[in-house]
């Protein structure tokens, strides 16, 4: 397993406004799931050089989780966002991660028709970019990199079943790390009062819901606020959620790059290491400090950045290396 560089040196300029880029990205993200998006592909810096990163959307569709590491990256490394547009955005897109890829491709195909691809995603954006490696590899197309920013996969045989004591005992170790890194960094405790409450609300109508036979909310309210969004736009988040579970990954002999974040949080036990080897055998493992989300957030994410940095700064060299040489006479 590699190990990240300790000397984090990347982005100087943006240390110390680690508060002021997580806040601009959630007020971003409160804007995001109301306005209308009509790209697929969208720019999050296109001003740099060398092979261009594309990343897919998380559970909501948007791309706001990828505003902060974009910038961490630095101006030099172009930048692209992958999200639902919203005519997109309802119960029936993301019917399967075998169709929603299709789409991605077929628009990534439009927008960059030659050349090498470096895919990523955050959680379950990392399994569509699986995906669309498959997919892509299939046109002819090359992918040099998958990056996964702490992204599971399922169906592969190689993970650990909640029946298993050893489960739970990983999850009773990460603890005193969730306490840490969870409570204690990524909250306030005004916002950790206001999760306390309506977690306990939460518990609540799930409660009351069983004793009069209702269904209670479903498994993706507990981790996003559902009440900003439009009815279709929670629908497709729903069933995005639902069809992860659903997804059976093929084999793939190309270079998957797992950025995994090391915290657990309290009660699932994010999967990484096993099902990704078992599908990727040429996957690299790397550990960060912090948790699923803080990790593409300052100040957590520069040491993701700064290794992707490196990455990036090889497959940059190979690919001018491999490039024919033109004689002018």
């Amino acid at each position: 397993m590699s190990k990240p560089d300790p000397n984090n040196k990347r982005a100087p300029e943006l240390v110390g406004q680690d508060a002021h880029m997580n806040k601009l990205a959630g007020i971003a993200f409160g804007k995001e799931v109301r306005r209308k998006v009509t790209n697929v592909i969208q720019p999050l810096n296109d001003r740099g050089t060398g092979t261009a990163f594309y990343c897919v959307h998380s559970i909501t569709g948007s791309i706001t989780d990828f505003r902060v590491m974009a910038q961490m990256l630095g101006a030099e490394r172009n930048f692209y966002g992958i999200q639902a547009p919203t005519a997109k955005r309802n119960a029936e897109f993301p019917s399967s991660i075998e169709s929603i890829s299709r789409y991605y491709v077929e628009r990534l195909i439009e927008f960059q028709p030659r050349g090498n691809f470096v895919l990523g995603g955050h959680s379950v954006g990392a399994m569509i970019a699986f995906e669309m490696a498959h997919q892509l590899r299939a046109l002819g197309r090359e992918v040099s990199l998958i990056v996964v920013f702490d992204g599971e996969l399922f169906n592969t045989g190689a993970e650990i079943s909640a029946y298993n004591p050893f489960y739970w005992l990983k999850l009773i170790w990460n603890f005193p790390a969730w306490i840490r890194d969870f409570l204690m960094v990524e909250f306030t405790f005004k916002s950790f009062c206001r999760t306390v409450l309506n977690k306990s609300v939460a518990t609540g109508k799930t409660f009351a819901a069983k004793l009069v036979g209702k269904n209670s909310d479903h498994a993706v309210e507990g981790f996003i606020n559902l009440e900003n969004f439009t009815p279709d736009h929670a629908a497709f988040t729903k069933v995005l959620f639902e069809t992860q579970f659903r997804y059976v990954p093929k084999q793939y002999s190309g270079r998957v790059l797992i950025c995994a974040a090391k915290t657990q949080s309290l009660a699932h036990l994010r999967q990484l290491e096993g099902p990704w080897r078992k599908a990727a055998p040429n996957s690299q493992f790397v550990q960060f400090e912090g948790t699923h989300t803080s990790i593409m957030k300052a100040s957590k994410g520069f040491a993701v950045a700064d290794y992707l940095a490196r990455q990036f700064a090889e497959i940059d060299t190979t690919e001018l290396e491999s490039r024919p040489i033109s004689i002018t006479k």
